[in-house]
């Protein structure tokens, strides 16, 4: 409508190089367009011809205008300088190929600038305006409104409620509904030709059923690993490891509370932390498998891959995690602090540090293992071997026939 496509996006629309005049206002209703163009210096009344109910008036001006805001137009210059169709000087003086306004030059480019353009351009920032606010309103109002509602109606009044929480549910369900109601259609359809009543219509429908439950299933269960039951368990990774010793040591007589919401959300930020840094290094194995699970589209995703490279495995390892601590301070308690109690807590809750220290250190004197036999071959090869090879070139045996025979014994050892 502003007619700035050109101008704004480097797209030239010729329909926005002038306007359409039509004969009455029924035209205009009826949304008549001009086919036949009238120059503007054309002084003839178009309208004489009682077949022409339309025709389009070409308006405005082509200029030479800079390509990006980075360009450095010299003091006392104009901004635009005004050209024809044909990206020609319109002010008879000589056109130059490079420079200031240059013909050739990758610094300006020919656009079309319609009449009241700098009206224009102050509609066009307000549109921008309006936009963001209606949208703002739309996508971060309303479903904050809506999820207050679902929350008063779940939730006790005495309890306190998050606006973060009644914002992810209120937006979860109305996009839900919204991508519901814009593919039923489709839906629709495809009962039409699932149900289609034939002779083959029972085994379809069956055929039909197993395929639609097969996928529901890969889909619930796919998606409840990734989004449920590895966030969860990464969230008590994080509590057990590190929060619940760390406010345990400095106020020891509180009360530790775990919220499981808040955890959960922690937990899912670090499933998906760890993902990215899966994909960072896309040609690895762990890259291209977690590509491989949704390469047929996320509404139809390979359960068993997931399941066989991150689920099963990374599910044990975190479980092995969780309970390796517990059942060895369940051990401790159980036999050499049986009769003192007051440890019990402790010992329980400093257990997965100290496991953590162990796994640490065990892991730093692998390291330092591998590294004391590196130095070992190294000094072997350096000082033993090569030395021997340089003793058993230098040390030869003449033969009968004068040719140096190498020590033999020598090279064997």
């Amino acid at each position: 409508m502003l007619r700035l496509t050109w101008f704004m996006f480097d797209e030239r629309k010729e329909d926005e190089e002038g306007y359409t005049v039509r004969r009455s206002w029924t035209d205009l209703f009826r949304g008549v367009r001009g086919e036949k163009i009238i120059k503007t210096e054309v002084i003839t009344e178009p309208f004489e011809d009682p077949e022409l109910n339309a025709y389009f008036r070409p308006d405005g001006r082509y200029v030479r205008a800079p390509a990006s805001d980075q360009v450095r137009i010299p003091k006392g210059t104009n901004i635009f300088l005004e050209v024809d169709a044909a990206n020609n000087r319109t002010d008879g003086k000589w056109d130059r190929p490079d420079g200031v306004h240059g013909k050739n030059s990758e610094l300006y480019k020919q656009v079309y600038i319609p009449p009241w353009f700098r009206l224009r351009i102050c509609l066009f920032i307000v549109f921008i305006w309006l936009f963001a606010a209606l949208t703002g309103v739309s996508i971060t109002i309303v479903p904050l409104v809506f999820g207050r509602q679902v929350f008063a109606k779940l939730i006790p009044a005495h309890v306190r409620k998050n606006d973060v929480y009644a914002f992810s549910i209120g937006i979860y369900i109305l996009g839900s509904a919204l991508y519901a109601i814009v593919h039923l259609g489709k839906f629709i359809s495809y009962l039409r030709t699932t149900l289609a009543i034939n002779a083959e219509t029972p085994k379809n429908i069956m055929r039909q059923v197993a395929t639609v439950s097969s996928r529901v299933a890969r889909i619930a269960w796919t998606y409840t690993a990734f989004l449920f039951v590895l966030p969860t368990l990464f969230a008590f990774l994080i509590e057990f490891y590190f929060i619940v010793p760390l406010h345990t040591y400095f106020a020891f007589d509180e009360r530790h509370v775990v919220h499981f919401v808040q955890s959960w959300t922690l937990g899912l930020l670090y499933v998906k932390l760890t993902t990215r840094i899966i994909l960072w290094h896309e040609e690895s194995r762990p890259a291209q498998s977690l590509r491989a699970i949704t390469r047929d589209g996320y509404l139809n995703p390979d359960a068993r891959l997931a399941t066989r490279s991150f689920i099963l495995p990374v599910g044990l390892l975190l479980c092995t995690a969780l309970l390796y601590p517990w059942c060895l301070a369940r051990m401790v308690t159980m036999t050499i602090l049986r009769d003192n109690r007051e440890k019990h807590l402790l010992t329980y809750r400093y257990a997965y540090p100290l496991c953590l220290c162990i796994c640490l250190i065990g892991f730093a004197l692998y390291i330092l293992l591998g590294w004391v036999k590196d130095w070992r071959m190294k000094i072997r090869d350096e000082v033993y071997l090569i030395g021997e090879r340089l003793h058993n070139f230098g040390d030869r045996k003449t033969g009968s026939n004068g040719v140096a025979v190498p020590n033999m014994r020598r090279i064997e050892t």
